[in-house]
């Protein structure tokens, strides 16, 4: 199917053709356009990863959990040809068809709920809100929600209370109070949603054209921001003028978001930015386009409809899960988004250069999602059944770093802090018990709280290891994978994880310890941390570890695998 279309329809963006056709969630999409642009650029294609490999991969990527041990065993030992394919769709959840109880308890559903929380920042300032929000993305989650009609129900949401109604709390997550009181400053808080729902949602972040121009500040940075003016901003925070947020029932943070105010202001001072031209047009018009709301159109409802229904937002939501799944976007980092270098077609002026590494997939991806209901799961089955995502760490003979972004071998990444301190806990066999805040119950898993503030209410030590391991706060810092000497200290010798792995009751050593088999064992253990069965000199070591005293030998090969890369690195 031929198609040229114009993406961008402003004149400043340029006229993207390209030819698409829709396939099925199988991967070869992608495989078509990565392979031929390996063989283009003469980058050599690493090896399909080992079924060990793969099974840890994505049993992580999807789930956040390392695969039980059993699962392990049986994966390994399959010989069908479509053993992956079928695995992928175990870990994904069908949809309820006994109502919502039937899939409430899936990992899949725990990962990617938090996931969609720390982009979203649901976390402190919203207290009991965190949990009504949480528990409203963990329900779309379950019923596959489009993500163009989630998208539209968090930007349009309303309610008297953000402790009763869970969308409400994304637009109230960016309310501004005037200096450390509690009263609401209202076009800053009409810009904060601005700039978040556009970062989010297109890719793009407004945070410099908030304050000023694009010209003579941003020329070296992002092409397409230094053509933008801060008025453009504005008139996209327009359409959230009459949105207000205030204190519900008198008390903060429980916020009603309500349409009563007469619109935006420029004459009000702001708490953030530099004085507003008093002159501007603030009509309400959507930045990529110019577009303005339709006759008798409420503006947030059509600032949603404009953005759902726009291709950038499409190849924003493919792009930012294709680089949570493969370790970096095509365009990356996934908010960094330059519209002016989007088109190999119309490049941009030298010295700049294409963004996107594979153009051409990117639209591909995003048409592809588009035509088939923006449905996350699909997109999420299509990446990791292609031969991009599966193939191995190691790199093949040839490679070198500039064929880092070509998506030939696999971006090794270390667990996250969430991944992490949850496998410690999988590969020991130990049940901790989380309490959630604002609430009576009780979760197994640090994947399955509803913010940090839970793990910081109930395990502070947990909390500031997780902290050390790049655990998102949900205010200001994002969460960060990179690797630290603090964190290989913690794995060494913290007591946070040193009691952990010592034989406890119900816990897995107890349980092997059990048995005289000290190769049952020894698999057992590397199945559990690692997906795979020891090599002979492993095993040889492993041997001779749990000659002397076997308990504690035990301990010291569990303590072991923790601390080995290929348990932190994936």
């Amino acid at each position: 199917m031929k198609e040229c279309r114009q993406v961008f329809p402003r004149s400043a963006i340029p006229l993207i053709c390209f030819s698409v056709s829709v396939f099925a969630a199988d991967g070869e999409l992608i495989d078509r356009f990565i392979e031929a642009k390996a063989s283009a650029k003469k980058a050599p294609l690493a090896a399909i990863a080992s079924d060990a490999e793969f099974l840890r991969r994505v049993t992580l990527d999807l789930t956040g959990q390392l695969p039980d041990p059993k699962i392990a065993r049986e994966f390994l030992a399959g010989a069908e040809p479509k053993k992956r394919e079928k695995y992928v769709e175990t870990l994904i959840p069908p949809l309820p068809s006994a109502g919502l109880r039937s899939v409430m308890q899936a990992p899949f559903v725990d990962r990617w709920t938090y996931f969609f929380n720390d982009l979203f920042r649901n976390g402190e300032l919203l207290e009991e809100g965190i949990n009504t929000f949480y528990d409203h993305v963990y329900k779309s989650l379950i019923l596959n929600l489009p993500y163009d009609e989630f998208v539209r129900g968090l930007i349009t949401a309303s309610a008297v209370s953000t402790w009763s109604d869970g969308p409400a709390n994304f637009i109230a997550r960016s309310h501004i109070f005037e200096g450390d009181g509690y009263m609401m400053n209202h076009e800053d808080t009409a810009d904060e949603i601005a700039i978040n729902t556009t970062r989010l949602f297109l890719g793009v972040s407004l945070e410099c054209v908030s304050c000023h121009d694009g010209a003579h500040h941003l020329e070296k940075v992002n092409l397409w921001l230094s053509q933008r003016k801060r008025a453009e901003m504005i008139r996209q925070a327009s359409f959230f003028g009459k949105t207000f947020i205030s204190p519900a029932f008198g008390r903060s943070p429980q916020f009603s978001v309500k349409d009563t105010r007469g619109g935006y202001d420029l004459s009000t001072r702001s708490s953030l930015r530099p004085p507003r031209d008093k002159k501007l047009d603030i009509t309400p018009a959507f930045l990529l386009t110019g577009e303005k709301a339709l006759p008798g159109e409420k503006p947030r409802e059509a600032f949603a409809r404009m953005l759902t229904s726009h291709p950038q937002f499409a190849r924003a939501a493919v792009n930012l899960i294709w680089a949570e799944l493969m370790g970096q976007g095509i365009v990356d980092g996934p908010f960094d988004f330059d519209l002016a270098r989007q088109d190999p077609k119309n490049p941009p002026p030298a010295p700049w250069t294409i963004q996107p590494s594979h153009p051409e997939l990117l639209n591909a991806l995003a048409e592809d999602f588009r035509a088939n209901g923006h449905d996350l799961r699909r997109l999420m089955k299509m990446i990791v059944s292609s031969r991009a995502y599966q193939r191995a760490i190691a790199a093949p003979r040839g490679w070198s770093e500039n064929h880092s972004d070509l998506f030939t071998r696999r971006v090794t990444r270390r667990l996250s802090a969430e991944q992490l301190f949850d496998a410690v806990s999988l590969t020991a066999g130990l049940k901790p018990a989380y309490k959630v805040t604002f609430s009576d119950k009780k979760v197994a898993s640090v994947m399955q709280t509803r913010s940090p503030q839970d793990i910081d209410k109930s395990d502070a030590p947990l909390f500031r290891a997780l902290q050390a391991f790049g655990q998102c706060d949900r205010y200001a810092i994002e969460a960060d994978r990179k690797p630290t000497m603090v964190q290989a200290a913690i794995l060494l010798n913290d007591k946070l994880i040193r009691e952990r792995l010592v034989v406890q009751k119900d816990g897995r050593l107890e349980a092997l310890l059990k048995s005289p088999d000290n190769n049952v064992l020894i698999d057992e253990l590397y199945l559990a941390a690692l997906s795979r069965f020891p090599d002979a000199k492993e095993r040889a070591d492993a041997l001779a570890t749990l000659k002397d005293d076997r308990a504690r030998g035990a301990e010291d090969l569990l303590f072991v695998l923790v601390n080995r890369l290929d348990f932190l690195f994936y």
